[in-house]
């Protein structure tokens, strides 16, 4: 029994030290949670005060904002200064208002620097090249999706002397994007014009435009016309499904729903130029004009020399044939030709075949065939099919799938409005705030509550003792100290009276007549206050004299003695 009150008070005994740990781990913790979620919020409202292609001197932007009082710090990634949200523009005013601008290429101004008579003409010629780059640079940068330019261009020495194989210029370009946007292809055969335009003999294929990636964009260009032709060529042929696909889905809403169909279209076109002469005559033509000529003589006429001999007749030949004749005769005849040329210049990106699919959601006996084919011949209609020139449809049902049936918009719900995310991010603070509040905090107040609260009814019952004298109103006889023959103070309760009146409190129970076996079965548990254990223990000690004697016997005995 003794082992066993003396366990108990050892628990006692290391029952605060373990208090203290759990109180130490406890304001860790809180403490922990504090500062992370304070810094989230700091983090969370700094905002970088220019872009990060922007080039601000670092320096003079720190010197304004701490001339103004502003709270900021470096980014140590990128090296941005960051600012307050709610400053932002304040800072920004202020950056205007000392003059501190971003720093754009060098234009050639720089001519006008260091304009003495002593320099060579290498260093005009290489001042020069830097101030046309850096205004071909500024232009690039008026492009809304341009952030940062950097120009180089080579141009070779010019010479008096002919060369065969002349040596042209060339350029590169470095643009740095800002977030989110691109060069169309329009756009990158824009900069290499511009580029190629203001450099003699600079040729567009010569100028190569990269990104801030590595991506070199010049390529999409198509050093040419061509690659924009396709690319105009693509956008017309999808704008042209696209308008097949609307004009399907206005027919098949109302009927089958929103989001119960699907609708594609493939359209064949033909983009090539084709130009035709034809020349045409007419079977049968008009007579336009006509001359005919014919002559005939018989016999033979008077002719020879004029003078005395022509008046002789002629001498008869022996063979001659009496009825000679002499026929002579012509025709001309000219046509009206009724001639037709045509010349026909087909037009480009002419419709070739056209199909169409659809796809409705349900299941396979959903729709008759009979409403199917009523689709079919509806919709066939509306988008103006043909089977001469090729087109089809098809019509099918099947069941789509959850993940397919749910509508995706591309509008952001309201919860995920930046708005919204910045309420969410405060209410999910004051909810943490509130989860440490009631899980840590509180029981931690208990926890430092728990030794006065057991010592509350032992007090009670200490203060008890002066209530009969306050009856009879001998106050102060009741609270006056009484000393003993050694001249020792009395003014302490003694243990038996503090037993006594937590045994009244009900703080520990006890039979009103204290005798050994009671006493030590009835010993306090060890969650009981620290002063009621060490005034049971006295009281137990004066009743049980023998009992603590053994017990502090066996504590200083070695263990080998027992052996």
């Amino acid at each position: 029994m003794g082992s066993t009150g003396m366990g108990n008070t050892g628990m006692a005994a290391r029952s605060p030290a373990l208090r203290n740990l759990m109180v130490l781990v406890l304001v860790a913790a809180i403490v922990t949670a504090v500062v992370v979620i304070a810094l989230w919020q700091s983090n969370s409202q700094y905002r970088p005060l220019y872009g990060e292609h922007e080039q601000f001197d670092r320096a003079q932007v720190i010197a304004v904002l701490e001339e103004n009082g502003m709270d900021y710090y470096i980014e140590p990634q990128q090296g941005q200064v960051m600012v307050e949200r709610s400053s932002v523009g304040k800072a920004r005013m202020a950056l205007a208002a000392a003059g501190v601008k971003a720093q754009l290429p060098t234009g050639l101004e720089i001519l006008a620097l260091d304009a003495s008579l002593g320099t060579s003409q290498f260093i005009e010629n290489a001042r020069y090249r830097h101030g046309l780059e850096g205004e071909l640079a500024r232009s690039i940068m008026a492009i809304d999706a341009v952030g940062n330019v950097r120009v180089h261009l080579a141009i070779p020495k010019q010479t008096l002397f002919v060369r065969r194989d002349k040596e042209q210029a060339s350029a590169s370009v470095v643009i740095s994007l800002l977030p989110g946007k691109h060069l169309e292809p329009h756009q990158v055969a824009a900069i290499v014009n511009l580029v190629s335009g203001s450099v003699t003999d600079l040729p567009p294929d010569r100028v190569n435009v990269i990104d801030q990636h590595g991506n070199l964009l010049s390529s999409q260009e198509g050093q040419g016309h061509g690659g924009q032709a396709n690319a105009a060529y693509l956008k017309y042929r999808d704008n042209l499904e696209q308008t097949y696909i609307d004009r399907a889905a206005k027919m098949l809403q109302p009927m089958v729903g929103l989001d119960n169909f699907r609708v594609e279209v493939a359209a064949e076109i033909n983009f090539d130029r084709t130009e035709s002469t034809v020349e045409s005559y007419a079977p049968e033509g008009v007579v336009r004009s006509e001359f005919s000529s014919y002559d005939r003589k018989v016999g033979k006429d008077a002719k020879g020399v004029p003078g005395a001999l022509s008046n002789r007749p002629p001498e008869e030949d022996e063979e001659k044939d009496p009825n000679m004749q002499n026929e002579r005769g012509e025709s001309s005849r000219d046509y009206l030709v009724d001639r037709t040329l045509k010349h026909v210049k087909y037009q480009q990106g002419a419709m070739e075949r056209l199909s169409v699919s659809v796809v409705i959601n349900g299941k396979a006996d959903s729709y008759t065939p009979q409403q199917l084919d009523d689709i079919k011949v509806m919709l066939g209609n509306a988008l103006g099919l043909t089977a001469d020139r090729g087109d089809s449809i098809s019509i099918n049902v099947f069941p789509f799938s959850k993940a397919d049936n749910a509508a995706i918009d591309a509008n952001p719900e309201w919860w995920l409005q930046p708005i919204w995310l910045e309420y969410l991010r405060y209410l999910l603070s004051a909810i943490v705030a509130l989860v440490i509040l009631l899980v840590v905090v509180r029981p931690l107040m208990r926890l430092l509550k728990g030794n006065n609260t057991e010592a509350q009814p032992l007090a009670k019952a200490a203060n008890s003792k002066t209530l009969p004298a306050a009856k009879d109103g001998n106050d102060a006889d009741a609270l006056e100290s009484e000393t003993d023959g050694e001249g020792k103070s009395k003014a302490k309760i003694s243990a038996e009276e503090v037993v006594a009146k937590a045994v009244e409190a009900g703080t520990i129970s006890m039979s009103p007549v204290v005798e050994r076996e009671s006493i030590l079965a009835d010993l306090p548990s060890p969650e009981t206050g620290l002063e009621v254990q060490s005034s049971y223990l006295q009281m137990l000690s004066e009743k049980e004299p023998e009992r603590v004697a053994h017990v502090v016997k066996q504590w200083i005995t070695p263990k080998d003695a027992d052996n």
